[in-house]
């Protein structure tokens, strides 16, 4: 059973409930306490279960958009048709014909992840004659 929560802990805890990756010389200096006795407040914190985990708020939502590789294999009787199509989707950026069976490559930018199923459900998958053979999230822009 925890120890009766005192002042110090629970100023430790608005700290923490703040900012999860604050450091202890940052709460030190906010709550006017040294960095040793912040450390040994939040072990016991964590030994008594008081605390039980870390973590973070995210907006899935944010103003950064997310861009994702699709490849595909297009039924070639019918290319310029899908190629139309292709083209009219609006998060599409670039589509890249590649040579021998390697098909389509298509980059798209969608505003959040959770916008990407439905770009693919019900804008890509429903063009009659196109199969999506992979996706790939870009995680890091090299060069």
């Amino acid at each position: 059973m925890p120890k009766k929560l005192d002042l110090l802990d629970l100023k430790i805890i608005e700290e923490l409930k703040n900012n999860s990756r604050i450091s202890f010389s940052d709460i030190s200096q906010k709550i006017d306490k040294t960095d040793a006795t912040v450390r040994r407040r939040v072990k016991k914190l964590l030994e008594e279960g008081v605390i039980t985990r870390f973590t973070i708020d995210y907006d899935i939502d944010s103003k950064q958009s997310i861009s994702v590789t699709i490849k595909a294999i297009p039924d070639f009787k019918d290319i310029k048709r899908i190629m139309k199509e292709l083209k009219s989707i609006e998060e599409i950026k670039n589509i890249w014909r590649l040579s021998g069976d390697c098909g389509l490559l298509m980059k798209v930018d969608v505003a959040s992840i959770d916008k990407f199923n439905p770009l693919i459900e019900e804008k890509i998958s429903q063009i009659q004659g196109i199969k999506i053979i992979e996706t790939c999230f870009i995680t890091d822009i090299i060069k």
